[in-house]
């Protein structure tokens, strides 16, 4: 797995975690010390993305 790759799937579960609020001070740390910016950035955006068009759906198929 390439490094790109892979700091980028760290990005993703430390959003992750950060969302639900689930996760380990010493993998926070961990996570704070490896990442870059614009990886933790890019990685936000589209969690955000996502969590809203899950809710914008969940919410239509209720109102239907």
């Amino acid at each position: 797995m390439s490094l790109s790759l892979r700091a980028s799937l760290q990005a993703v579960r430390a959003v992750f975690c950060a969302f639900t609020g689930i996760g380990k001070r010493q993998d926070l740390e961990q996570h704070a010390s490896m990442l870059r910016p614009q990886h933790v950035i890019i990685a936000g955006l589209l969690c955000a993305a996502v969590f809203v068009a899950g809710v914008v759906t969940l919410v239509n198929a209720v109102a239907n």
